[in-house]
């Protein structure tokens, strides 16, 4: 006999799923109509023969405590995730800059370009210069962690404290997962949706607990499978 309570709560828990899924709003390429935590500035530069931005946010402490800390954002995410730290971290007195890398968040997603954490650093690195900062804390995050290091690497003299939470690359992908071309990987960024992208959240950031506080951050990449932009995002 069936368990029609096990079949009710199966079919509240898809109609609850539908509702959350279908209040997701489509995104454009550089998420123009999403509102970040803090202004948002734009570093206008020529990388690999095209003009490109690249968007970041400097929060400034009421108070300052003299110190400046860059915090640097993972793969499926962008500085807008950084909202709740950067304001702690102000009120404690630290200045925050929280960049955009190209290809993510409402910086520009080029056509055509050879990726690599030592372009993104050195992106990178140019916005402090404008900024004319010569030390600071950095912070990395999951691929913001790559960043992170390879910043440190790169500009030793700039770089006051590391601190890497979550990092890639302490591990060999090689052995949990099958080499890729462009052109698949590509394929399969194309198939993702709203559902693939929470399973895939839950999973590996999660615990497979949801809450509600990590839906702001499914929004923003499920968003982008949703509008005509989506093809230039995932070929990012």
């Amino acid at each position: 006999m069936p368990n029609f309570k096990n079949i009710i709560t199966g079919i509240s828990l898809t109609i609850t799923s539908t509702i959350a899924f279908s209040q997701i709003k489509p995104l454009d390429a550089t998420l123009s109509n999403y509102q970040y935590p803090f202004e948002v500035h734009f570093k206008d530069f020529n990388s690999q023969k095209q003009n490109l931005k690249m968007a970041y946010m400097d929060v400034k402490p009421k108070t300052s405590n003299g110190k400046t800390i860059m915090l640097l954002h993972g793969k499926n995410f962008n500085g807008a995730y950084w909202g709740k730290t950067a304001k702690d971290l102000a009120d404690k007195g630290f200045r925050v800059i929280i960049p955009d890398q190209i290809g993510f968040g409402k910086s520009s997603k080029p056509q055509s370009y050879q990726f690599s954490f030592a372009q993104l650093a050195s992106n990178t690195k140019a916005i402090l210069d404008d900024l004319k900062m010569d030390k600071l804390i950095v912070l990395g995050h999951s691929m913001g962690g790559m960043v992170a290091t390879r910043f440190t690497l790169m500009y030793p003299e700039t770089v006051e404290k590391l601190i890497l939470e979550n990092p890639i690359g302490l591990e060999d992908y090689k052995a949990l997962a099958k080499y890729q071309t462009v052109d698949e990987a590509y394929q399969s960024e194309l198939k993702n949706t709203a559902e693939s992208y929470k399973n895939y959240q839950l999973k590996f950031y999660y615990d497979n607990k949801w809450k509600a506080e990590y839906q702001p951050w499914l929004d923003l990449i499920a968003g982008w499978t949703l509008h005509k932009d989506y093809p230039q995002v995932a070929w990012n």
